[in-house]
């Protein structure tokens, strides 16, 4: 199984100059910062691609680096019934970044190859597939099925801190005890990275606590859960300690969460409570978004606790939520 793209093929081409010849240590160096240009779960996809295409391309008998555009168009003839359209595109662009990481022209540029895949947007169509919102009713019944042992303790407070301040599942995962500052009203979250700021650069975002429903409250649940680690030891809840810890179903704690555990806990929580619809790791950002647009709170009230930069990406979010409410002739003919 390869660990990363290939690099390099067995021609030359003469457009690209001669390459410098570096000290192992600063090749080494080059090569993890290419490696840190993308996270983790981008890699993991272009490697999942790259094993899928050249899988194929081995069944075939065709080369699959450097391939021709012919190449790049049987193959998405053959895997239209089986793969989304959706997929397929990325499954291009990852051939298309694995040649130019070897230095050779993309077959995926080729007039033929954007025309099939045109084809196939047309004949398939390009509907996403998106995970459910979970809305305040869903989320408090599933709230009602956690126990008071460590691992409910502890998704209750995920599924509430995801939920408000309207996490993707990496940001979840990626909170350390050093990122929540006390707040008269509540907490303030500091997100040192996300989906949409791979460099770093972070933001802030407020947890209000809820004086009716303290056990619907954020903050109350948060603190529940430091008490609860601390008493298994101290430096489970030092400043750069991970929030959300692993929990076995023995009671013993382990190492941090990852963002596909984070989702895996949202998905057997909200199955456990018998709810109709199958929510995945975004349900909880993405039900922030509808029910607080139902709740007639402002778009710009809403971007400023989910990050969302374009309002045209938070119409996506809120789907069909306040749609009706919202339409242009309510009350016109009244």
């Amino acid at each position: 199984m390869p660990r990363h793209l290939p690099t390099h093929v067995p021609t030359h081409d003469p457009y690209r100059g001669t390459p410098p010849v570096l000290p192992p240590v600063l090749a080494g160096r080059v090569n993890e910062l290419r490696q840190a240009s993308k996270a983790e779960n981008t890699r993991r996809a272009y490697l999942s691609d790259w094993r899928a295409w050249e899988t194929w391309c081995q069944a075939h008998d065709l080369v699959a680096l450097p391939a021709h555009p012919g190449t790049v168009c049987a193959y998405l003839a053959d895997q239209a019934d089986r793969v989304k359209v959706s997929t397929l595109r990325r499954h291009l662009a990852t051939v298309s970044k694995a040649h130019e990481l070897a230095g050779v022209s993309s077959p995926c540029r080729d007039t033929s190859v954007k025309d099939t895949l045109a084809g196939l947007r047309r004949e398939k169509g390009t509907a996403r597939s998106e995970a459910p919102g979970l809305l305040a009713g869903d989320l408090l019944a599933t709230l009602d099925t956690l126990g008071s042992d460590l691992s409910g303790v502890r998704d209750r407070a995920l599924l509430l801190v995801g939920w408000c301040a309207g996490l993707r599942r990496s940001e979840i995962a990626g909170l350390t005890w050093g990122d929540l500052t006390p707040d008269p009203a509540g907490l303030v979250l500091t997100l040192r990275r996300s989906k949409t700021d791979q460099a770093g650069e972070g933001r802030q975002v407020g947890l209000a606590r809820e004086q009716v429903n303290r056990g619907a409250c954020p903050v109350y649940a948060l603190e529940r859960w430091r008490e609860a680690l601390a008493h298994e030891g101290a430096e489970l809840v030092a400043p750069g300690a991970p929030v959300f810890t692993q929990v076995n179903r023995w009671g013993h704690l382990g190492g941090a969460l990852s963002g596909q555990a984070v989702g895996a806990v949202i998905e057997r929580r909200t199955n456990q409570a018998g709810l109709p619809v199958r929510y995945r790791g975004h349900s909880l950002r993405k039900g922030l978004v509808q029910q607080a647009t139902l709740a007639g709170v402002a778009d710009s009230a809403v971007m400023a606790t989910t990050g969302h930069k374009t309002v045209t990406m938070l119409r996506r979010y809120q789907g069909q939520a306040g749609l009706v409410s919202k339409t242009a002739s309510k009350g016109l003919l009244a």
